[in-house]
């Protein structure tokens, strides 16, 4: 066999292997915190080397002002956790020809915050007819409601995560 065939065959032999994807993984793949809290979340890479790893919000997104990364890229930390961080995170690693990624998925769970309308305070004869208690939170709170010498009645709507929840308190 001709040399010059061995040597094109070993070369593009070589140039496949060179420029394959590394294999990526980050861990733990799922977490949930509280707001206020710290998260780490670690990049494990096969054959890529740190410098060619980078990490990015999977909705395009630039990473937020509280996430730190490690001096070798390969560990991602949420510092004073916001509702805000909530999402994925990715972490690429690779050549620009041969790229690999993982994705871990951060939620924060966060107070709910309580709107009165008309505001005031609640309670026996404080809430005039018609009006309406919101909640902002990223679930249905539970509610109990006692007022000495009547009863109150509450009526719970829950709507889409675009508009709050209300109870109201008909007279």
């Amino acid at each position: 066999m001709d040399l010059l065939p061995r040597a094109l065959i070993l070369t593009l032999l070589s140039s496949a292997v060179w420029s394959e994807a590394p294999v990526v993984t980050v861990e733990p793949k799922v977490v949930t915190v509280r707001q206020g809290e710290s998260v780490s979340f670690r990049c494990q890479v096969g054959s890529a080397s740190p410098s060619n790893v980078v990490w990015r919000k999977t909705n395009s997104q630039e990473l937020p002002d509280n996430v730190k990364i490690g001096p070798d890229n390969l560990l991602l930390t949420l510092v004073n956790v916001r509702p805000q961080n909530q999402g994925q995170y990715r972490c690429v690693a690779g050549v620009p020809r041969s790229r690999a990624y993982d994705t871990a998925t951060l939620h924060v769970k966060f107070p709910p915050k309580v709107q009165l309308s008309p505001a005031g305070p609640l309670g026996q004869d404080k809430t005039p007819s018609g009006g309406e208690v919101y909640f902002h939170g990223p679930t249905t709170p539970k509610v109990e409601l006692e007022t000495p010498g009547s009863t109150l009645q509450l009526v719970t709507t829950t709507t889409s995560d675009a508009t709050p929840s209300s109870g109201h308190y008909p007279s």
